[in-house]
């Protein structure tokens, strides 16, 4: 395997964490709740307990909100670590596999550490940002074992149709691949949110985590359902990497899935209160426009002036402190990806800072 730098997230370690910025619109996810919203207590800071292979309570947990068996889920630290788990239980090293274009670039960099031969699944713009299906075809026609998608997609919050996803799962079944599609945003379309796509058939995998929707990053809370095949084979790879889950991470977890309701709700408050001041933001000027995402706390915007992500993520930096997540890390200059999580007033006034940057640029 050859680890490489991972050049997004080391830009938002830096710019989110480390030096962050009073009006960061770069951050993809829902504001962290508190403790008190979860319910939790001193009694989930004990370490005393067996999750070696998942705790059960979280498993148990996990497989009825989502509707599969409990040998069916792998808690991990992140979505990110789940993706990695199932990719290196599957790929060998110069073994085929895809991946959507444009991507998120940690995806991408999984197969690149497995050393995979990569096919591209084009999402483009004028498609709605839809996999296209006879890529996809191909892909697994030329031996890919793995199809890594995401759902909503990451960067631009487009809901995979259904018609499209059953016939690229039709075609990794007759080739006997996998499809992975990583939902961490996903529960963001609530009342229309579908099944996910692990239940569509035995080729289908899918990773989440309390991340995005619920703004719990830091608490590392993910998981990944599958056939059990698959999960037993990923949590051998597990016990390469750090053999078990955190038991503090795995009960506080429990709360938030017991009180999962609850932080839907103030997610969707947020989302339906924020989603129309964005909106509103890219129909209000004539140098930027988008696709319409379904769903989540990101949009993804289109320059059509003369500015680029290069350009406009110091500018916006050193003279406005302010940041969007620049589209370059994504293959695509012309367009960058904003976050809407944050608090209200943080939100207005970081889109007009945006807005005098690219002003420059007319």
């Amino acid at each position: 395997m050859r680890f490489n730098t991972i050049k997004y997230m080391e830009w938002a370690k830096v710019n989110q964490h480390i030096n962050p910025l009073p009006w960061d619109l770069s951050n993809s996810a829902m504001a962290t709740p508190t403790p008190e919203d979860i319910g939790v207590t001193a009694e989930d800071a004990h370490w005393e307990g067996e999750n070696h292979y998942g705790h059960p309570v979280l498993k148990e947990l996990i497989a009825k909100r989502w509707g599969v068996k409990d040998d069916m889920v792998i808690p991990a630290g992140g979505s990110s670590l789940a993706n990695f788990l199932f990719a290196a239980a599957l790929l060998n090293t110069g073994d085929a596999a895809a991946i959507e274009v444009p991507y998120y670039e940690p995806l991408g960099k999984i197969l690149e550490a497995l050393e995979a031969k990569v096919h591209e699944v084009p999402r483009r713009r004028e498609d709605r940002f839809q996999p296209d299906v006879a890529a996809a075809v191909k892909a697994f026609e030329k031996g890919a074992k793995l199809l890594i998608l995401t759902d909503l997609y990451n960067p631009c919050g487009i809901h995979i149709d259904r018609a499209r996803l059953k016939a690229i799962g039709d075609a990794a079944a007759k080739h006997g691949a996998t499809v992975l599609v990583d939902e961490v945003y996903l529960d963001a379309l609530w009342e229309k949110r579908p099944p996910i796509a692990a239940t569509l058939g035995p080729q289908f995998v899918s990773t989440n985590s309390l991340t995005k929707v619920y703004g719990l990053g830091n608490l590392r809370a993910g998981w990944g359902i599958g056939r059990k095949d698959l999960v037993d084979r990923a949590y051998r790879v597990y016990d390469y990497l750090s053999v078990l889950n955190s038991m503090p991470t795995d009960n506080v977890a429990i709360r938030c899935h017991r009180n999962l309701d609850k932080l839907t709700a103030m997610a969707k408050k947020r989302r339906n209160d924020h989603f129309p001041i964005l909106k509103n933001w890219v129909e209000s000027r004539k140098d930027v426009d988008w696709v319409e995402p379904d769903g989540g706390f990101i949009g993804w915007v289109h320059l059509k002036s003369k500015a680029t992500s290069n350009a406009l993520e110091p500018l916006l930096r050193n003279k406005y402190q302010a940041q969007v997540a620049p589209g370059h890390y994504f293959g695509c200059p012309d367009h960058i990806r904003i976050g809407i999580g944050l608090p209200k007033e943080k939100l207005e006034e970081g889109l007009k800072r945006v807005g005098k940057a690219l002003d420059e640029f007319k």
